[in-house]
């Protein structure tokens, strides 16, 4: 991969909602195409990108941007439900290895994921997509898995923990990892936990509070801008 610092960073956000904050920090702002969003934040110009929710939005929508636009990294952020009870709700965390968890066939009743039936595609055949150059942030490195549909049974829950022991959940993560990889566009990716992966509860959601703590934090690192820039230097 190649770091090129005279290109902006962009910022990729599945809702607006997400990254509200961020773009309301935003001086000069500019809409360049319709979900993409230009100006300066702390004196660096960056861009954000509303991809839409889900694996296929986000692979159109980044993909069509990177066809046409440079970039010295691509950020991804959001929010995610978390596996593991140590993981608190409001925490950032930073994805550095992700699956299509559903991503397979049912064989009478039994999934079988991709890796499992010998099907091959540049990464989709792997078990996890590694970020090969994760940030020096202060954040814990996690497990994540995407899905299609979010986790919200008992069943469910259960197999994809024992399959895959992942320590959070989103919809797009790894659509944003793949299309990362195979542009060979240094990238990372920060998650604030709004719930817990359990039997669907929305009383139990606080996606604000993740939402404001992930800007929050994400600004820190905009402003002390080493931390998003060393990440890459060695790749």
């Amino acid at each position: 991969m190649t770091l090129n610092e005279s290109f902006p960073m962009l910022i990729v956000s599945a809702t607006e909602a997400e990254c509200t904050p961020i773009l309301s920090e935003m001086t000069d702002q500019k809409i360049i195409f319709p979900g993409l969003f230009s100006g300066t934040v702390s004196g660096q110009y960056i861009e954000v990108l509303i991809s839409g929710v889900g694996s296929v939005a986000t692979t159109f929508r980044l993909m069509q941007i990177l066809m046409q636009r440079q970039y010295s990294r691509a950020i991804s952020i959001g929010i995610a439900g978390s596996f593991a009870d140590d993981i608190v709700i409001g925490e950032t965390v930073e994805i550095t290895e992700d699956c299509f968890a559903d991503l397979g066939i049912e064989d009478n009743g039994q999934f079988l994921h991709l890796c499992e039936v010998g099907l091959t595609g540049n990464h989709l055949d792997e078990d996890f997509m590694i970020n090969p150059s994760p940030t020096p942030s202060p954040f814990r490195k996690v497990r994540g898995v995407t899905v299609q549909t979010a986790s919200g049974s008992h069943n469910r829950i259960v197999d994809i923990m024992e399959r895959f022991h992942p320590q959070v959940e989103t919809m797009e993560n790894a659509a944003f990892f793949y299309v990362c990889l195979q542009m060979q566009i240094p990238f990372a990716s920060f998650r604030a936990i709004s719930n817990k992966v359990e039997p669907r509860n929305r009383d139990n959601w606080r996606m604000d509070e993740a939402i404001k703590k992930l800007n929050k934090n994400l600004l820190q690192m905009i402003r002390n801008s080493k931390k998003l820039c060393s990440f890459a230097s060695n790749t």
